[in-house]
């Protein structure tokens, strides 16, 4: 099973962004030839049985219009680039997208249900590469007996160190923002590919994790 993230791309027209800002959904305005974006998660059964709680903190979601391998997508992380302020930024900048900087249980998003993680205005145009900036330190598993794992746990969770860490989200097409339209991008977060037992048992040797994480949109209108 996977754990789902939805990114929503409202366009920039005047009557949608009206109409977006009276459902409550973003509040935001998005200036010319932009769009905002609504940042959902959902979904996330675990395979293994003796978890409780799967609490990764997101710092923040990026995207950028040239495509990204992890190792670019672990680069920069402490340069925050805003996409409200019009803009059109070098293809190669991370435009923060969603800014949530919360743990987020992906086990209590199952069955259909989302939490909005957060908005963002952005430049219209096309995105191919995606991101997910994490903070390990600030990240654990809770096991169904009240064990609590994490990177400095006795056993731990074993992520690639403590300090922040870029995930990069593989998309299977671009995330396409449109002035006038709405985008759906959705992000399956395969959490029961991503943690893998270090041993025989988790209470007794632990975690260690190494995301595996696709991507595919949609226009909705």
């Amino acid at each position: 099973m996977t754990r789902r993230f939805y990114l929503l791309a409202f366009a920039s027209a005047a009557a949608v962004v009206a109409a977006c800002s009276g459902s409550g959904t973003t509040g935001l305005r998005a200036g010319p030839n932009q769009g905002t974006i609504a940042v959902q998660m959902t979904d996330a059964p675990l395979v293994f049985d003796s978890v409780a709680s799967v609490n990764i903190f997101i710092v923040r979601v990026d995207a950028r219009r040239k495509d990204a391998d992890s190792t670019e997508a672990n680069e920069s992380l402490d340069v925050e680039h805003r996409g409200d302020d019009g803009e059109h930024h070098d293809s190669t900048t991370w435009v923060t997208i969603a800014s949530p900087n919360a743990s987020i249980n992906l086990l209590a998003l199952q069955n259909g249900l989302t939490s909005l993680i957060g908005t963002s205005a952005i430049d219209s145009g096309h995105f191919r590469g995606l991101r997910l900036v994490i903070d390990p330190s600030k990240s654990n598993v809770t096991l169904k007996n009240g064990t609590v794992l994490t990177t400095t746990s006795n056993p731990p969770i074993q992520f690639f160190g403590s300090g922040r860490h870029g995930i990069d989200v593989q998309l299977d097409d671009d995330l396409d923002v449109r002035p006038g339209t709405m985008t759906t991008l959705t992000i399956d977060f395969k959490l029961s590919e991503s943690f893998s037992m270090r041993g025989l048992s988790i209470g007794h040797d632990g975690l260690m994790f190494k995301p595996s994480v696709h991507s595919h949109s949609r226009h909705d209108g």
